[in-house]
């Protein structure tokens, strides 16, 4: 027997103590629900869970890929207060590691931690048989943390990237697989072209995903992270940063004799309205000649 069936074995030996399967009144030891002799009605509609089984905190570890790398100390502490309380309520989903001889979570890890920290020596789980591609743990990762809301604007932006460079997918692509809107995934990859210092700020909350998406419109990294600095110190909303973001226009109207000329752009103020007023006075002026010479 291999080291990894013996490890599957021993981990299934607390199963039926753990997660009750089988063990009803009147039943002999190992015997599924559903052959039990004379069906009692509280035996009705039970099948016994393929793969279920509790295995030693010792034994598992994490994914080392995991998109979430965060875990707020709040909700942990929430949680490892419910699991002393009550014990793990739901099971955590492995995978088994031949290389690394343990088990490694596919979906589950803050339950996990907190199931750890509670001082479990073992925990429900179930096993994952065959094998996993690096695509497909990485898109259950993914949709189990975004139906959650566990992830961090960045980290999700991260998993996507990495996700569309496994399998080549553009966003689009992404987006019908992962069955989620494309402009969030737009959004997302825009976040990724921030200035690191910006992403620091959207990953602790500093800035809010929606209103960086809006300093990713100006095309260089300065202009970026001076607007960011403004928001964080004038706590600028998405709106105000949309019009600051925007240059703004000024008007500048121009009479000479029956001409009339009305400008309106974002560099008069930056060249000075003097200096551009003495521009379209001499081009004016020059037009004027123009038209008398070919009048003559």
């Amino acid at each position: 027997m291999s080291k990894g069936n013996m490890l599957r074995k021993n981990a299934g030996g607390n199963m039926a103590e753990s997660v009750g399967v089988g063990l009803q009144l009147g039943m002999p030891p190992g015997m599924a629900p559903e052959a039990a002799p004379g069906k009692p009605a509280h035996l009705e509609g039970l099948t016994r869970v393929k793969n279920l089984v509790e295995i030693a905190v010792s034994q598992i570890v994490r994914d080392t890929s995991q998109p979430r790398e965060h875990f707020s100390e709040s909700e942990m502490d929430d949680l490892i207060e419910s699991i002393t309380a009550r014990g793990v309520l739901q099971p955590i989903r492995v995978r088994w590691d031949d290389s690394l001889a343990k088990y490694v979570i596919v979906a589950g890890e803050r339950r996990f931690r907190a199931a750890r920290q509670a001082g479990l020596k073992a925990i429900p789980c179930v096993i994952h048989e065959g094998e996993m591609t690096e695509s497909t743990i990485l898109q259950d990762q993914l949709v189990e943390n975004l139906l959650r809301q566990d992830l961090q604007p960045i980290e999700t932006a991260k998993a996507y990237k990495r996700l569309m460079d496994v399998e080549g997918w553009s966003a689009r692509q992404l987006a019908r697989e992962l069955h989620i809107p494309d402009p969030y995934v737009v959004r997302a990859l825009a976040l990724l072209e921030l200035p690191e210092m910006i992403q620091k700020q959207v990953a602790d909350k500093t800035i809010a995903p929606s209103v960086a998406y809006e300093v990713s419109k100006l095309e260089k990294a300065e202009e970026q992270v001076k607007l960011a600095n403004r928001i964080v110190n004038e706590g600028l909303t998405r709106e105000q940063t949309i019009a600051a973001r925007k240059p703004a226009k000024a008007k500048e109207e121009i009479k000479l004799g029956e001409h009339k000329v009305t400008i309106i752009g974002p560099d008069i103020a930056s060249h000075g309205r003097r200096a551009v007023r003495d521009l379209l006075v001499r081009a004016i002026e020059q037009l004027d000649a123009e038209s008398h010479e070919r009048a003559a």
